[in-house]
């Protein structure tokens, strides 16, 4: 079965190869399109692989021989702006791997999480000239919500496909998609529900796509990334969805005073009525039983970490480093510790700390710098939507260590607008 597909994926991986090199551009600009497809693994030999991976290496090796060192030379120029941030990031996790007790699978961890979206993301940026660029970005992964709800929505109505413990009845049933636990939908679906809603509600007028389509797709893609985060009833997911909406109605000077209304309004209903206010009050002090489970989790992360403060467990070194201080052993041992900042803490250390932390000035800074200037594409609601979605979401859960995810963040951070008109107009669409 292994051979098979093995042999499956590679066919797969030359056939884009070859895509790849006969377009490059469009197989740049649409490889989000792949995402989801590290979910299909296999091994080649000893090494274990996904199809993004193989999928990833093929439009590497097509794309440099097709325009030999140009596009890696401009997309690194376009990156300045990002140097400092990405430099600590890499220095930080290469530590990481180095104090990992299983220094294979870190080195394998760190080619999946850190180098492979670096690296798309620097060829990425060489091909994201103009608005009709970004465009065709976001139309990709709009593309992949709408498969991601597709999925979810037959399998909340039919309850067929969903894992264990899930598959269970109406009220306690969660939709997981094509991923293995529900959470993994809204990890994915939330940033894109945000950012999506912020385009749909503040259109780009691009050149190449009539001010009706501009609204249409994006309101397609949120609408198909909350109905999903929905059927997973991730309450950390639809809480940076919801938060980020009220944020973008906040900023809107036509819809401020009904928003603020509306929130009080709904703040009154849901304390007056108990039905909604106890459920509500044990979620967000974390009485029920998922937040006492992280409570617990996050306490005895913090033990281990009194005795590891520098540079954590290393890279994917949490599950073993942390047995010993895992007294509540009616629960069982997470690769992770749900909570962005003991994830970075307990993957990368301090440094990761820094380095993250770094990336997030970056981001805003982008933002804020830019949209100053005027840029067509993104104002600051925009740009900031799903950086706030990450974090948000992140303080139950995990953003970023995750095959897609690390690609998303980094796809996210590209869609930022940077200004370098000497390379954009140097540049050739291949």
């Amino acid at each position: 079965m292994t051979n098979n597909m093995s042999l499956i994926l590679i066919t797969l991986s030359i056939l884009y190869a070859i895509y790849a090199w006969k377009y490059p551009r469009y197989a740049v600009l649409t490889f989000p399109l792949l995402l989801p497809a590290y979910l299909l693994r296999t091994k080649i030999g000893p090494l274990p692989t996904t199809l993004l991976e193989l999928g990833f290496l093929a439009l590497v090796l097509a794309v440099t021989l097709r325009t030999k060192k140009t596009r890696w030379s401009d997309g690194i120029k376009m990156l300045r702006p990002w140097r400092y941030a990405l430099l600590l990031w890499i220095l930080a996790s290469a530590i990481a791997v180095i104090v990992a007790p299983d220094k294979i699978a870190a080195l394998g961890l760190w080619r999946a999480y850190i180098l492979e979206p670096i690296v798309y993301l620097i060829l990425l940026k060489s091909y994201l000239i103009d608005e009709s660029d970004r465009w065709l970005v976001i139309k990709s992964l709009v593309a992949t919500t709408i498969f991601i709800a597709v999925w979810s929505v037959f399998q909340f109505t039919t309850n067929i496909g969903i894992p264990a413990p899930w598959n269970v009845g109406l009220s306690l049933r969660r939709a997981t998609g094509p991923f293995p636990f529900p959470n993994a939908v809204a990890l994915y679906c939330a940033p894109l529900a945000v950012l999506f809603f912020g385009l749909a509600v503040f259109p780009q007028h691009s050149a190449r796509a009539t001010r009706y389509a501009e609204r249409l797709f994006p309101l397609i893609g949120f609408i198909s990334a909350t109905v999903a985060t929905l059927l997973a009833k991730s309450v950390g997911g639809s809480i940076a969805i919801l938060s980020c909406i009220l944020l973008v109605l906040l900023w809107k000077r036509k819809t401020r005073l009904p928003t603020i209304g509306a929130i009080l309004l709904g703040a009154i209903v849901l304390f007056s009525v108990p039905q909604l206010r106890e459920p509500t009050i044990k979620t967000l002090s974390f009485q029920n039983w998922s937040g006492r489970v992280r409570v617990w989790m996050w306490q005895e992360t913090a033990d281990m970490l009194k005795d590891r403060p520098i540079f954590g467990a290393g890279l994917g070194g949490y599950p073993a480093t942390f047995a010993p201080y895992h007294k509540k052993t009616f629960i069982e041992i997470f690769q992770y510790p749900h909570n962005i900042l003991l994830n970075l803490w307990t993957e990368t250390g301090l440094p990761g700390i820094f380095a993250f932390i770094l990336i997030v000035i970056t981001w805003i800074r982008l933002t804020l710098k830019y949209e100053v200037r005027g840029t067509r594409y993104a104002s600051s609601i925009i740009s900031i939507l799903p950086l706030f979605a990450i974090l948000i979401h992140g303080l139950v859960d995990v953003p970023y260590f995750k095959n897609d995810l690390a690609f998303q963040f980094w796809i996210l951070a590209a869609l930022l607008p940077t200004r370098s008109s000497s390379i954009q107009k140097s540049n050739q669409k291949n």
